[in-house]
């Protein structure tokens, strides 16, 4: 068989009742090279089964074995396959006609591997009358294709794939009769990539036989759902619901709310509640060109209310050595003779391992409580990327009120300053954050809010000593213009330009300042 080669593995044991219907919706598929494979599992039913299947003569191939279930089953199928691609249709379900042919020509659009697709499903009773259907929110599966298995939305008859993806991860689990399916899809989110199909191009049968309704189904489920709450990452969660705070509630609702595991949905509670607290934090430090100030920058670190896992100082390495070794953090020494704040930013961020990474540039210093106000908003909200007011020579500037979707407003009004912001992890590993070293830091908060909601604290939780976005405006400016991405945003662009033009006459406080007027705020975040 070809490269558009399909098989259709259908597992059954003691599956008289149905398993015809099944092998005949099977033999309606549109496309031409699918290939039809029964696994009968060691069924005891003086034949019946067996017989149902050979009925069909050589439209399709059966294969015997000892009862091993369903993952053995699988297994089965999957080793002596025909078909380059992939699917499962349990004995008791049916396929729409148009099923395979459908898939196989969305992964020939696709065009890779690490593919793969489920879609939407009717309901059907007994008797096979239609009674519902499950259709997804496809837009939202497809910024977020992980929550195609964190929500429970894969039903696995509904799969296409690669056959040789499901072997190289090892096939299905023999040890979990009840689960083999959840625990495939789980190491197919590190795998391979979910692709939600929008159609119904199944029949899921509900009837009072299927195994799924036992106590020792429902007892492995839930054993399997406290695997998945102790085994997900941080930076995994936070990819499925922006912290690792949000996934375990969100995760503790489906499970109190969509399946029988209420006790386990307790345990997602209890672990929520302490996430933010357990979360590892670092801090990249800037330290600039003045030994003194950089200590006080790293003596405002080390008294907040929340210290950081670790400090990671970046700068000339005359600076780092005359600063000496004695901190109560973990630090790390990055020293370069590097002068672009996007690339020792960028060197900083590489070397800085927490989930959440505040940046500080010296002179700036940090107020007590900054760290801790900040994943806490963060680890709450799910946000990514949050930014607060600071103080400057003794006077709020209120910048922490722009928050929200403030795309693509910020690109005419970008007032955030580097010491004021905080980012999780998974928004640099996207490659989102000082990816070009000679853009000003303002294109990175751009580039993160292009894609991401921004956290605004009202409160001043910085002191900058030499606020830089102004002086960056004109730099700012040039980047958006050369941007293809950006520059079509007329109105912004011109905005800017006349917030540049007003301010070249004399130096300004900024717009922000207490008591000063501004031209537009984004809709502000809560506040802390």
């Amino acid at each position: 068989m070809g490269g558009r080669s399909v098989t259709i593995a259908i597992p059954v044991r003691n599956g008289a009742n149905y398993l015809g219907e099944a092998i005949e919706s099977a033999l309606r598929q549109r496309h031409p090279e699918t290939e039809i494979l029964v696994v009968d599992d060691g069924s005891d039913d003086d034949g019946r089964t067996f017989a149902v299947a050979s009925a069909f003569g050589n439209r399709i191939r059966i294969l015997r074995q000892p009862h091993g279930g369903v993952a053995v089953a699988l297994n089965t199928a999957l080793a002596h396959a025909s078909g380059r691609l992939f699917s499962w249709l349990s004995h008791d379900d049916l396929f729409e006609p148009e099923k395979t042919e459908l898939q196989v020509r969305v992964l020939e659009r696709v065009n890779r591997d690490d593919i793969c697709l489920f879609s939407d499903l009717s309901w059907i009773d007994a008797e096979g009358r239609i009674t519902g259907e499950q259709r997804l929110d496809h837009a939202r599966l497809a910024a977020r294709p992980r929550l195609a298995f964190y929500d429970g939305l894969i039903n696995g008859c509904t799969i296409l794939t690669a056959r040789d993806l499901l072997l190289r991860i090892g096939g299905f689990d023999r040890r979990y009769p009840h689960t083999q399916d959840y625990r495939m899809w789980w190491r197919l989110t590190r795998e391979a990539t979910f692709v939600h199909v929008p159609h119904c191009l199944v029949r899921s049968r509900l009837h009072p036989d299927q195994g799924s309704h036992r106590s020792d189904a429902l007892t492995e489920n839930g054993a399997f759902w406290i695997d998945v709450l102790d085994g997900t990452s941080e930076l995994e969660a936070t990819l499925v619901h922006g912290s690792r705070e949000r996934f375990l509630r969100r995760t503790g609702e489906f499970l109190r709310y969509r399946s029988p595991n209420r006790r386990v949905a307790d345990r997602a509670d209890r672990m929520a509640r302490t996430a933010a607290a357990e979360a590892s934090v670092s801090v990249v430090v800037d330290i600039g060109e003045e030994v003194e100030a950089a200590r006080r920058a790293i003596a405002s670190i080390e008294a907040q209310t929340r210290r950081p896992n670790e400090m990671v100082l970046v700068g000339s390495a005359t600076i780092l050595q005359a600063l000496g070794r004695e901190w109560a953090c973990e630090t790390v020494l990055r020293p370069t003779a590097e002068t672009r704040p996007s690339a020792r930013m960028r060197l900083g961020l590489t070397a800085a391992s927490g989930s959440y990474i505040a940046l500080l540039m010296s002179p700036d210093r940090f107020a007590p409580e900054k760290i801790a106000a900040h994943v806490d908003l963060m680890s709450a909200s799910g946000c990514l990327f949050s930014h607060s007011s600071y103080r400057s020579r003794g006077a709020t500037v209120a910048t922490g009120s722009f928050g929200g979707r403030v795309y693509p407003e910020i690109l005419g009004d970008c007032h955030i300053e580097a010491s004021t912001v905080m980012v999780h992890r998974a928004l640099f590993l996207s490659g989102l954050l000082f990816m070009d070293a000679d853009a000003p830091l303002a294109a990175s908060w751009i580039e993160a809010a292009s894609r991401h909601e921004l956290a605004g604290l009202e409160r001043p939780l910085s002191e900058i000593e030499r606020p830089r976005a102004a002086s960056e405006a004109a730099l700012l400016l040039a980047w958006l213009r050369a941007s293809a991405a950006y520059r079509g945003h007329g109105a912004q662009l011109r905005r800017l330009e006349t917030r540049l033009a007003a301010s070249a006459p004399r130096p300004s406080r900024g717009a922000y300042a207490s008591g000063a007027g501004h031209d537009r705020v984004g809709r502000s975040n809560a506040a802390a």
